[in-house]
């Protein structure tokens, strides 16, 4: 098992990227924390990995504290962090966003990053070390008409990634990205609504599933990518290095 006996911390985690993430890693071994703002639903998918779960609004230091204080608590150490919550805004372009839309979105999308990425920080160094993954999109590379908040949170991840790949690297802590692209919404759905643009500018014409970024990450945060960070994997079909990639993700 290529997880066996690991902690690993899993935001948002109750649904399609971070469930797949999830169900990824306690295949593996891993004793996983499932994280969501509704404690019912954590609970849930805790039960049916045999793991643990808590409730937390990321963009809020106090409940990230309290997060963290329950991982020393029972868990005494954490092996991995994996940020995959993200709060989708309205598409409003610069000239109209509300600055409580913009400050709510980079709160649990960059903030609450940062936030449990320092907290998580502090503990793997007093145990040698660990593993990192910040899930971002292909927005956060260029921009979209009317995502500012969105595209701005996206394009944070990836600096976020690079400075705290310097920062730990010391500490024997490996910071990578994953960029997922569109992962489990049937074409023809109604999630999907007009984005059929988006799927046409996928060279491998399929949605990705959330079992397939699980396996990205579980190979990212495995000793098998002992020598891998600061390193952004597109997970996307191809689409988001394609020339003729549309505007979103």
């Amino acid at each position: 098992m290529l997880l066996k006996d690991k902690i690993a911390l899993v935001t948002g985690s109750t649904n399609n990227i971070g469930l797949g993430i999830a169900r990824a890693f306690a295949r593996e071994g891993a004793k996983v924390i499932i994280h969501s703002r509704h404690a019912e639903e954590a609970a849930k998918i805790a039960r049916e990995l045999n793991g643990d779960s808590f409730a937390a609004d990321v963009g809020q230091p106090e409940q990230v504290g309290a997060l963290f204080d329950h991982i020393r608590k029972n868990h005494r150490k954490l092996d991995i962090l994996v940020n995959s919550v993200a709060a989708q805004a309205s598409r409003a372009g610069v000239l109209e966003l509300p600055l409580e839309e913009w400050n709510q979105t980079l709160a649990t999308n960059l903030t609450g990053y940062f936030l449990t990425i320092q907290h998580a920080a502090k503990i793997m160094k007093e145990h040698g070390g660990g593993a990192i993954i910040n899930i971002s999109a292909a927005s956060g590379e260029r921009a979209s008409p009317g995502r500012a908040a969105y595209s701005v949170s996206k394009g944070g991840i990836f600096a976020l990634t690079k400075q705290a790949a310097v920062d730990l690297a010391p500490h024997k802590i490996r910071v990578n990205c994953i960029v997922s692209g569109i992962v489990g919404t049937p074409i023809g759905s109604k999630e999907m609504g007009n984005r059929k643009l988006e799927y046409d500018s996928i060279p491998l014409r399929r949605i990705g599933q959330p079992e397939e970024v699980g396996e990205a990450a579980l190979f990212l945060v495995s000793e098998k990518a002992s020598y891998i960070t600061n390193a952004v994997l597109a997970v996307d079909g191809g689409r988001m290095n394609s020339m003729g990639s549309a505007s979103g993700g």
